[in-house]
């Protein structure tokens, strides 16, 4: 995808986005179950889900859920770049400090 930007910018809605992936760190959500957990609007997710991605935080791929009646839908996961650099942002907060 082109040169990676490290620059995430940390914003309330970035930092429930990463919550969300925190929880299982391993698993993969859609954007539809991310605005179901997060209530984050499609207009301002999708946004945050680009920039993590463009930033190597987020790896991303399309499912086709035809089999199941559905159309197919992409799924983003935590790298372990976006792994570690999420836990840095949290455990930021406990030293006072926003990376």
């Amino acid at each position: 995808m082109g040169k990676q930007d490290t620059n995430v910018r940390m914003s309330l809605q970035t930092l429930r986005v990463l919550e969300a992936f925190l929880e299982d760190p391993t698993g993969q959500l859609a954007g539809a179950e991310l605005h179901q957990r997060c209530g984050i609007a499609s207009g301002t997710l999708y946004p945050i889900l680009l920039r993590l991605e463009s930033a190597g935080w987020f790896a991303s791929k399309w499912i086709d859920s035809a089999s199941v009646g559905r159309p197919r839908r992409r799924v983003y996961r935590l790298t372990s770049t976006g792994l570690r650099r999420a836990g840095e942002v949290f455990a930021s907060f406990n030293r006072g400090v926003l990376v």
